[in-house]
């Protein structure tokens, strides 16, 4: 249960492998590497070291024999046997002179693979199954290998107990090159596998040092380069989290400018609303009361009728302007309507004003809208039908109201304006008003009106900017 459960909780291998420093996830990387290739490099070089110093040692060997062997082989007769005597003299041979101690057992092979003399007698005359050494020395190559005993004809030669040489060497006519045998024979190979052993030793030794001195390097390099990499890390990380902590103050604090905003445009439109109200109650009374009494004096002197009749005039075309500018200041309550009726009053109002009519789409709105958007919302489409009525003759006047971007847009579009004051760069100051109040709720605002071209006017505003409904 125990192992069952470390196997579970504790993280896997990866996991932690990612988790290590850049220096330790290197270190780890390198031994790997560098052990791999180290054992590679060094299997490699050993062994071509290893079979070049067989091959030197055999064709040393071999040229001594050949030497000794070639008049014993070219007097072998007819059928396959040496001379009376020849394998005397090759066993005195192998225990005297320059060769004695050196080479402990000879053979001879005849071209068709028959054993011709063998110091175990029983083997002469006898023909085994063809190898690849004894088949290559009948090709003319020279074959060599150390202590690999396993054929059936090596059974003398494995009781010896030494390390040997095995040598196969072609025995050739030396003018005529044909092969006129196989030499087989076993050389002492002590002195040799020592010397081979040491090369190894020499070769592992520089492989292990070459390697360690090359990871070491490395490490230095990639550790001095992780320091400095963590330390950038720790310095970036405090920078984004002070960027961050002044982000969210700024975020924070736009939301508050917002809001203090909205609260203003609400503010404002309630002291409009007011001030139209007080225009209407106190001078616009008064002006018609004074009409009035101007209206109702009789037995006025000829010579005062003419200036009554001006006033009279002048208060009624003040009483006008007066009603204009309630008109255009006074809205209606409309913080507890629903945005699509606040639209619809709006087109409503300016339709009975002008005789125009105007098409409205309204599509489906997903978000929250607070009063303060439903008051820039029916300033938008009032200054918006105000400017196609006076500029472009209330001609295709139409809205589109819809959630577009995750934000409310409404677009306005009306035909070619006729006044100049549209197309030669300038905007009337109702627009420059407009602009002002969609950009303080944290939106934007559009306008554009191109000679003999549609004209276009769109905001787009956040949902949610403000205060809630009233």
């Amino acid at each position: 249960m125990i192992g069952k459960s470390d196997a579970v909780t504790s993280p896997p291998l990866t996991r932690r492998f990612g988790r290590m420093g850049l220096s330790a996830r290197f270190a780890i990387a390198v031994i790997l590497a560098m052990t791999l290739s180290g054992l590679t490099v060094g299997t490699v070089v050993n062994r071509i070291i290893t079979q070049a110093a067989i091959t030197n040692a055999a064709s040393a060997t071999a040229l001594v024999m050949d030497g000794v062997l070639l008049p014993i082989v070219r007097e072998v007769d007819e059928s396959g046997s040496l001379p009376i005597g020849a394998g005397d003299a090759l066993e005195s041979m192998l225990s005297m002179g320059a060769l004695g101690g050196r080479i402990h057992s000879i053979k001879l092979w005849r071209p068709d693979g028959i054993v011709a003399y063998s110091p175990d007698r029983d083997l002469i005359g006898r023909q085994f199954e063809m190898f690849d050494a004894l088949e290559r020395a009948l090709q003319g190559e020279l074959a060599a290998e150390i202590e690999e005993l396993d054929h059936d004809e090596s059974a003398f030669e494995r009781d010896l107990g030494v390390p040997l040489l095995e040598v196969y060497a072609p025995i050739r006519d030396p003018w005529s090159g044909k092969i006129l045998g196989v030499a087989e024979f076993y050389e002492n190979a002590g002195a040799l596998v020592d010397t081979l052993r040491q090369a190894t030793l020499v070769v592992l030794a520089i492989t292990i040092g070459t390697t360690l001195l090359i990871g070491t390097s490395l490490f230095g390099i990639v550790h001095q380069a992780s320091r400095t990499i963590e330390r950038q890390r720790r310095d970036l990380r405090a920078r984004t989290h002070e960027a961050e902590r002044v982000s969210e103050v700024n975020r924070q604090l736009r939301i508050r400018v917002q809001r203090a905003a909205s609260r203003g445009l609400a503010m404002n439109e309630r002291h409009v609303r007011q001030l139209s109200a007080d225009l209407h109650d106190g001078p616009a009374q008064l002006i018609g009361f004074a009409a009035l009494r101007i209206s109702s004096l009789k037995d006025v002197p000829p010579a005062w009728q003419s200036e009554c009749t001006t006033i009279k005039q002048t208060l009624d075309e003040a009483m006008r302007e007066i009603r204009n500018i309630c008109a255009g200041l006074s809205l209606p309550e409309i913080g507890g309507l629903e945005f699509g009726e606040v639209l619809r009053r709006a087109v409503q109002a300016h339709e009975r004003r002008t005789g125009t009519q105007v098409t409205l789409e309204i599509a489906k709105i997903d978000g929250f809208i607070a009063s303060s958007m439903k008051y820039c919302a029916y300033r938008f489409v009032q200054e918006g039908l105000n400017n196609a009525y006076r500029h472009a003759e209330g001609r295709d006047q139409s809205i589109i109201c819809e959630t577009r971007d995750g934000e409310l847009f409404i677009m306005l579009t009306n035909g070619p304006a006729v006044c100049p004051c549209l197309v030669d760069g300038k905007r009337p100051l109702g627009l420059v008003g407009l602009r002002e109040r969609v950009e303080v709720l944290g939106g934007t605002f559009g306008f554009s009106a191109k000679p003999d071209a549609q004209v276009e006017m769109w905001m787009s505003l956040p949902f949610g900017t403000g205060e809630t409904d009233e």
